[in-house]
C-alpha cells in the first residue's frame, strides 16, 4: 500500500518507482501539452498566453494546468534540471532567497536539511537561539530598588553565577527569581524602543475570534502589539512571509489582527467573517485600520484599493489571420487583439479560430496563428514536465 503523505511530499520522476500514476495524471498530462514554461521562469499557457504565474501570499509564483496548481519553481526545474542525481534532493532552492525569482540560474536542488540552512543563512528576519541570548537584560539583588543591566543571559551567568536556563524562566514569567552563588536575583528584559510606551495606548485581556473565552496570559493593545500578562514585555508578534503578524499561545498560531478585532470589536457575527485590513498593510494592525467584513466585502476592497495599473480589464490573446486566397509570396498576416476580433474581421467563429491556433482544426479560407512570444534574450522555452513538479494543494 502507498502511504498518501508519502506521494505528496515526494514528487515522481519518469524512473522512480514511489509514486503511481492514476487516471487523474493522465488527464492532467493530457491537459498540460500545450504547456510551456521558460529558463527565465515564464510559462505559457494552452493558448499561448505567456505569464510569471499567480503571485501567492507565501511569496511563491503557481500556475494551474488541468485543473491542479503547480508551483512555477518546480515546472522550471523539472523542465531544465531533469530529475535530480540523488532522489534525497528532492527540493528546489532559491539561492537568492526570494520565492518569486524563478530564473533557472537562480534555481537548484537540495535536500530539505539543505534547503533549511540556507534559509536560516539568508533570511534575516530568523534568529538562532544564540541571537535570542544576546539580548539586554536588567537585574536586581531581591529587595533592592536599583536595576542593573547585562547585555546577554551569557553575561549575567558570568557576572552573577546565574544559568542562562534560570535566568530565562525568570523572563518568560515561569519564576520569580533565581539564586546565583548564594544570593537571589530578579530578572526583566531590558526595555526596548518597540516595548516602550505609545501614546494613547489602551491595553485589555486578549480575545480571539471563535474563544469565547479570554485568552490566558495575553493582553492585547488597540495599537496592534501583544504582550504576555506574567511578564508585561510588548511586541508586535512574528512577522509571516505573506505579511501578517503572529504568536504562539497554548501551542497553536494566532494572528495579531484577529486578537486585536476579537479583543475591541467583539466576536464576529459568523465564523466565516474576515477582519480587513483598510489601507491593505497587513502589519498595520492598529484598531482603526481594522473591520470585519465578508469574504465577498474582502475581495472587492482589495480591488477597489489596488494602483489603477493593476486593474487592467482582461485584453484577450493576441492573434494574426492570413487570407489562404492572397498571393502566397506576398501574403500579409494581420494582427488582432484577441479571438473575438479575429472573428468579426474574418467572420469564422471564435471557437473555431482557437482550435486552429492550437493547430486542431483548419479553415478554407484563412490562417490563424497565435501572435509570437514576446521574446527575451537568452530565453528558452520547453514542455512542462509535470511528473518531476511536486502538486501544490489546491
Amino acid at each position: 500500500m502507498v502511504c498518501a503523505s508519502w506521494t505528496m511530499r515526494q514528487p515522481a520522476f519518469g524512473s522512480m518507482s514511489f509514486r503511481l500514476l492514476g487516471w487523474g495524471d493522465w488527464g492532467v498530462r493530457c491537459a498540460s501539452d500545450c504547456w510551456q514554461v521558460s529558463s527565465h521562469g515564464r510559462v505559457s499557457n494552452t493558448t499561448g498566453k505567456v505569464h510569471n504565474g499567480y503571485l501567492t501570499c507565501s511569496g511563491y509564483r503557481k500556475a494551474r494546468i488541468g485543473g491542479k496548481l503547480y508551483n512555477v519553481h518546480r515546472l522550471v526545474a523539472a523542465a531544465f534540471l531533469g530529475p535530480p542525481a540523488d532522489p534525497n534532493c528532492w527540493q528546489v532552492n532559491h539561492l537568492d532567497g526570494d520565492p518569486s525569482n524563478n530564473h533557472l540560474s537562480n534555481l537548484q536542488y537540495v535536500t530539505p536539511a539543505e534547503n533549511q540552512r540556507h534559509s536560516w543563512a539568508t533570511n534575516l528576519g530568523r534568529q538562532t537561539a544564540a541571537a535570542k541570548l544576546g539580548r539586554p537584560i536588567v537585574w536586581r539583588p531581591c529587595g533592592e530598588e536599583t536595576w542593573s543591566i547585562c547585555s546577554s543571559h551569557r553575561e549575567a551567568e558570568r557576572l552573577l553565577g546565574v544559568s542562562t536556563g534560570s535566568v530565562s524562566r525568570c523572563l518568560n514569567g515561569f519564576a520569580r527569581r533565581a539564586s546565583g552563588n548564594g544570593v537571589w536575583y530578579e530578572f526583566n528584559a531590558a526595555p526596548s524602543d518597540e516595548e516602550s510606551p505609545l501614546p494613547a495606548e489602551i491595553w485589555q485581556a486578549g480575545r480571539y475570534p471563535g474563544e469565547p473565552d479570554i485568552i490566558p496570559n495575553l493582553m492585547v493593545s488597540n495599537h496592534g502589539r501583544i504582550s504576555q500578562a506574567r511578564v508585561g514585555t510588548a511586541s508586535r508578534g512574528t512577522r509571516l512571509r505573506n505579511g501578517y503578524y503572529a504568536f504562539v499561545r497554548a501551542y497553536r498560531y494566532m494572528l495579531v489582527h484577529r486578537a486585536v478585532a476579537a479583543t475591541f470589536l467583539g466576536q464576529p457575527d459568523t465564523a466565516d467573517t474576515q477582519v480587513n485590513h483598510k489601507d491593505l498593510n497587513r502589519g498595520n494592525n492598529r484598531l482603526e485600520n481594522l473591520e470585519y467584513v465578508t469574504a465577498a466585502q474582502n475581495s472587492k476592497h482589495s480591488w477597489q484599493m489596488r494602483p489603477r495599473d493593476m486593474r487592467k480589464p482582461f485584453v484577450g490573446k493576441e492573434v494574426q489571420a492570413c487570407c489562404i486566397a492572397s498571393d502566397s509570396s506576398t501574403r500579409p498576416w494581420l494582427d488582432f487583439d484577441s479571438i473575438s476580433a479575429a472573428a468579426r474581421h474574418t467572420g469564422i467563429s471564435k471557437d473555431r479560430i482557437a482550435r486552429i491556433c492550437k493547430g486542431l482544426g483548419r479553415s478554407a479560407s484563412w490562417h490563424f496563428r497565435f501572435a509570437p512570444k514576446e521574446l527575451i534574450p537568452g530565453e528558452e522555452w520547453r514542455a512542462v514536465v509535470l511528473e518531476g513538479a511536486r502538486r501544490s494543494p489546491c
